[in-house]
């Protein structure tokens, strides 16, 4: 049984493996940062507000410690974080799978537990063809005077969406799993979400805060470069339809890459230039 839950816990951890054939190097040269910063936002989130058993200033205190702004898609303005909105299309937790979450449970989030250290968000584990924002969409199956199971911490992981250009105004929304994501379309002289905006001309900025950061750049639907590097500019002045994706890894072998997680996506950076 120890054999086969050590061959389990590798093979979880080292999982997916992706070669690349050619990896590009770019030099970060800091863009103008915008005035509005972007907020922290939820969706989905179920309470005693949606037809759920979760108590709501409960969820209410996680939001606070989480520094998330709005949880959004509830009946009624409950709170300044509790808010009512239109949950976009997005990716809940039954797109993760039952497979991955119960894989997830026995090699990452117990064994971390057990050892104090901060678990890794399950919706790392999402493959998206597609870049749309995530959902904390998991039920409170059983709510009580001391908490809820599962908990909201468990719920609300360590995932939010990025709301741009602001919190007063939403215009699109960057899923964020895992990690600080700090991404500007930056496009002189104004900055635009990534939001299908036809541009001339635009500089992509990207930091995050883990060393082991892949970028994957999309043009027109095929992959077009590939950087490992956790702080990227990317001047884009070629017509075509851009995408990002960023994934973390375990451990890197040349080109060979282990255990990737996906950390965050940008889609429909449209240049059309002159």
């Amino acid at each position: 049984m120890l054999s086969l839950y050590l061959f389990g816990f590798f093979y979880y951890h080292l999982t997916p493996i992706s070669y690349f054939y050619h990896i590009n190097y770019s030099l970060y040269k800091p863009v103008p940062l915008p005035y509005e910063k972007p907020c922290r936002v939820v969706f989905g989130v179920k309470s005693a507000l949606d037809r759920g058993v979760g108590q709501p200033h409960r969820l209410e205190k996680h939001l606070k410690e989480k520094s998330i702004s709005y949880s959004l898609g509830h009946s009624i303005n409950y709170s300044e974080r509790l808010k009512q909105g239109e949950v976009p299309e997005g990716f809940g937790y039954t797109d993760v799978g039952v497979f991955k979450l119960l894989l997830y449970i026995l090699f990452e989030y117990v064994p971390k537990k057990l050892s104090l250290t901060p678990p890794n968000d399950y919706y790392g584990l999402l493959n998206p063809k597609a870049c749309k924002p995530i959902l904390s969409d998991m039920p409170v199956l059983v709510s009580t005077p001391i908490g809820e199971f599962p908990s909201y911490s468990f719920i609300l992981g360590k995932r939010w969406n990025l709301a741009y250009p602001s919190c007063e105004n939403m215009e699109s929304f960057i899923p964020v799993i895992d990690g600080d994501v700090n991404l500007v379309i930056y496009s002189p002289p104004n900055f635009y979400p990534p939001s299908g905006i036809t541009l001339r001309e635009a500089t992509l900025s990207i930091i995050t805060d883990r060393k082991k950061t892949l970028i994957e750049v999309y043009k027109n639907g095929r992959r077009w470069e590939v950087y490992d590097q956790s702080s990227l500019t990317l001047y884009l002045k070629e017509s075509g339809n851009y995408e990002v994706k960023i994934y973390y890894y375990k451990t890197k072998i040349f080109n060979l890459y282990f255990g990737l997680r996906f950390g965050s996506c940008a889609s429909n950076i449209t240049i059309q230039a002159m």
